[in-house]
């Protein structure tokens, strides 16, 4: 059953339309699927009418227009637009072949992101009910040895602020030990990890930026759709 989506953000930070098809292109060959060690679990054509269909839908598609789409393969190809006009006639053809549909909640998504100087994140509610922006800690050994540890003893019992579970771990005196199954590992700071720290009004993240300004990778505003002038 086809699905479709309401997007609030642009993809790849410019196309507001999004077709997901079954995987076009980029199959292995039989000697791959035919050898257990290589274990593909990707889709493939069940018959060569199923494999000249997918050919031939990503031929229209790559001929609908010279720019303004982008292709991404994984299980399935994702493929992108920016032109609405183009994307209505994608959508009309080699339907069996699609499973999913992401449009802009609203007509003008693009025009009405490009109003902000901000990052920012179109939600229905604030992070955690009541916190405006988000920042991200880029991890280093001064966020390890110092900045973290001092964040986290300030900051955890401040209302103001919600740190994310790796910034508390900063309080631990001890790694933390977790179980998957039969397995347990200690818990050790590293750039794998997410920290994130989340701030109630513009002042609290201004402060925030103050202390944390040289660790600070990104900071993103929530906008409420609300609050948006449609």
């Amino acid at each position: 059953m086809l699905k479709t989506y309401e997007s609030t953000k642009l993809f790849y930070g410019q196309y507001p339309y999004k077709i997901t098809y079954v995987r076009l292109y980029g199959f292995p060959t039989q000697s791959i699927l035919q050898n257990e060690r290589w274990g593909w679990w990707f889709d493939v054509p069940t018959d060569d009418y199923d494999k000249a269909r997918r050919d031939n839908c990503l031929k229209y598609l790559r001929n609908l227009s010279l720019r303004g789409i982008k292709f991404s393969n994984s299980s399935q190809t994702h493929v992108y637009f920016m032109d609405k006009d183009v994307f209505e006639k994608a959508k009309k053809r080699y339907k069996e072949l699609q499973r999913e549909i992401h449009i802009p909640f609203i007509d003008n998504l693009a025009e009405t992101l490009s109003e902000y100087d901000q990052n920012i994140e179109i939600k229905n509610t604030l992070y955690h009910k009541k916190y405006r922006y988000k920042i991200i800690l880029k991890f280093d050994k001064h966020l390890e040895n110092d900045l973290g540890p001092a964040i986290a003893t300030t900051y955890s019992e401040n209302e103001n602020y919600h740190l994310n579970p790796n910034i508390r771990r900063f309080l631990d005196k001890s790694p933390t030990v977790q179980s998957f199954g039969r397995y347990t590992y200690r818990f050790r700071h590293s750039t794998y990890h997410t920290y994130a720290i989340y701030c109630r009004e513009d002042i609290d993240m201004e402060m925030m930026t103050f202390i944390a300004s040289e660790n600070i990778s990104k900071i993103t505003k929530v906008v409420l759709k609300d609050e948006l002038d449609k």
